[in-house]
């Protein structure tokens, strides 16, 4: 009676290995392509949602609110902050994260984004469109005259 030994050889080892090898070298750029639209989607998510909550607390206040960077001067891709217009402390209601490095978030020749108590822009007093920018993949945020913020298209 032969005893024969079971197992897998050297061969069959090397073969699976290499073919595992070949399969993450082919996944690997695709899943680092789908972790920066997944991080562009939650960065401009964000946005709007910080956009959607200055313009619900200037309805439900009944006071104008902003939206601008935290430090005067500031480009959009630093930290954002919620403020009632009205408040000359500058006290900020909701903060919002800086972008990601790499991440550029660009609105021409606009400085704040103000919402009147009725939802609507007051100023700047025309729409605004932002740009949003990471590698290769844009995105755009625009604020209608109606206060309704519309990811992609257009007022």
């Amino acid at each position: 009676m032969s005893h024969r030994a079971k197992g897998f050889s050297l061969i069959e080892l090397l073969v699976t290995v290499s073919l595992v090898g070949i399969l993450a070298a082919i996944a690997i750029p695709s899943f680092s392509s789908v972790i920066r639209n997944s991080k562009a989607d939650a960065e401009v998510t964000t946005l709007q949602r910080a956009l959607n909550f200055a313009r619900l607390e200037a309805i439900n206040r009944g006071l104008a609110t902003k939206v601008l960077p935290t430090s005067a001067g500031a480009s959009w891709n630093s930290e954002l902050k919620v403020v009632l217009s009205s408040d000359t402390t500058g006290k900020a209601i909701r903060i919002v994260p800086a972008m990601t490095s790499g991440a550029k978030l660009t609105a021409t020749n606009v400085t704040a984004i103000e919402f009147n108590n009725l939802g609507g822009l007051q100023a700047p007093s025309t729409a605004v469109a932002m740009a949003y920018a990471l590698g290769t993949i844009s995105k755009t945020v625009n604020v209608c005259l109606n206060g309704r913020v519309v990811l992609g298209g257009s007022c």
